[in-house]
């Protein structure tokens, strides 16, 4: 079974809504995705996808528009029908983002500005010819549902908005939760396989990411990963973190789940994931929007889009050194949210003036560990070397081993001032954060074979 996943459109309907103004233009420029290009950068996919003639399976895996903008998703729901109408199969979630309480509008009149939203029961109309409507199961409370995808395979279609945007749960109702396991134990008695599509992430992509976004996690998200697990489902695959990403979880019985977690569509590295699933393994691959009708002057649109993604880095950087109240209004669009930047802020504000400043030999000199420091890291500026780890993170395959220039080096930096760091957040787990911030030895994040794990019943 072939098929491709592509999630965090955030599309925003620029044209029909006639965004411009002073506001429109910082929100486009100060945003880690590429709002105004959303359009033209969703155009060549659906594109892309109507030009394979091989794979008819897409699943989209939630925060589709922006910010919850009404004639955003009737115009996505539109432009998804050319899929439908040439014979492709869609499945479609959505995320917190698709209700979100304040959709936006920019003008120069009125600035920012609240436009007309959805409600849940909307937006199962709206996207009701995308899976819902013509599913096998469904929880219509929460627009989830199970659809046949070949005659061995099903897929389970979870929304985890959970109690609300306000209360910051991402996960499933206690009704929502026996319904699932309902469906999981009619899928083993038919003897079919399932597999799973989720807005949240399962499992962290990134240390970093759990220690400081635990509550931007699927809710109960180990004892969800189990129950799945011991129940024959070895796959799910998530969106939100705008992080490339393959992690896997062993319950206690030895049952492993994958999760591929899929980085936002219109924000560097704009991934479309091609994937084939057959008896033995899951072959994932990882295509980019190619031919997009946008002026990105002469780069090619991934290196505008890395561009622009550095550009915001640069600015959160400078804001941490030079101004760090502004830091903590910017950080939230890294998924680091107000109130946990603000915890924060002072060692973020020391790490700013060394980042601003220091080269990794004046850091080695002024913490007197400059004999430590590989020489061809000497010149390297340490915020540049930040902002590659971050694009890394987002990328994913976090490659600087230890014993690598560049992960001996940081590290060194690192050690002279942890002390400061363990004091701040009470203990030394800020450490492995580090650490897996410059290397990740798992399982590669964009191209992969996964093995179909053995099942212990």
């Amino acid at each position: 079974m072939k098929f491709y996943q592509i999630t965090d459109l955030h599309y925003y309907p620029a044209k029909l809504l006639n965004a411009q103004g002073k506001e429109w233009i910082n929100r486009a420029m100060y945003d880690q995705k590429c709002i105004a290009e959303s359009e033209a950068i969703l155009d060549a996919t659906i594109q892309m996808l109507l030009d394979d003639k091989e794979i008819n399976i897409v699943l989209i895996t939630g925060d589709n528009v922006c910010d919850g903008e009404r004639v955003g998703h009737i115009s996505l729901a539109d432009k998804l029908h050319k899929l439908t109408d040439a014979g492709k199969k869609v499945y479609i979630i959505t995320g917190t983002h698709d209700l979100h309480p304040e959709p936006k509008g920019y003008s120069n009149e009125k600035g920012e500005y609240v436009v007309e939203g959805c409600t849940r029961q909307e937006l199962e109309e709206i996207y009701g010819d995308f899976g819902f409507n013509d599913a096998i199961a469904k929880h219509a409370k929460t627009f989830s549902y199970v659809s046949q995808l070949d005659e061995k395979t099903r897929l389970l279609a979870l929304n985890d908005d959970g109690i609300g945007w306000e209360d910051g749960f991402h996960g499933y109702f206690e009704e929502q939760l026996d319904w699932i396991k309902e469906q999981i134990a009619d899928c083993r008695k038919a003897g079919q396989k399932m597999i799973a599509i989720t807005h949240h992430p399962l499992l962290a992509p990134s240390p970093v990411y759990e220690f400081y976004c635990k509550n931007q996690m699927l809710g109960d998200n180990e004892k969800i990963a189990a129950l799945f697990a011991d129940n024959d489902i070895h796959f799910v695959f998530t969106g939100h973190t705008h992080m490339q990403n393959i992690n896997f979880f062993d319950t206690a019985k030895g049952n492993r789940i994958y999760d591929i977690n899929t980085a936002s569509l219109i924000g560097y590295p704009s991934p479309i994931r091609r994937m084939e699933l057959d008896d033995e393994k899951l072959t994932v691959k990882t295509l980019h929007p190619q031919n997009i009708n946008y002026d990105f002057g002469s780069k090619s649109y991934m290196t505008y889009s890395r561009d622009h993604f550095d550009f915001m880095l640069n600015d959160i950087i400078d804001s941490a050194a030079n101004d760090i109240n502004r830091f903590v209004e910017v950080a939230e669009c890294f998924s680091l949210h107000k109130e946990q930047a603000e915890k924060i802020k002072v060692p973020i504000h020391i790490l700013g003036k060394l980042l601003d400043s220091l080269t990794f030999k004046k850091a080695g000199t002024v913490l007197m560990c400059k004999s430590k420091i590989a020489p061809r890291m000497y010149n390297v500026r340490l915020a540049d070397f930040i902002i590659t780890l971050v694009r890394n993170i987002y990328a994913g395959d976090e490659p600087y081993a230890p014993g690598t220039a560049e992960y001996d080096s940081f590290m060194a930096i690192y050690y002279r001032l942890s002390p400061i760091f363990h004091k701040i957040f009470k203990g030394d787990e800020i450490d492995n954060v580090i650490k897996g911030i410059l290397y990740d030895g798992g399982f590669p994040d964009s191209d992969a074979v996964l093995e179909v794990p053995e099942f212990i019943d």
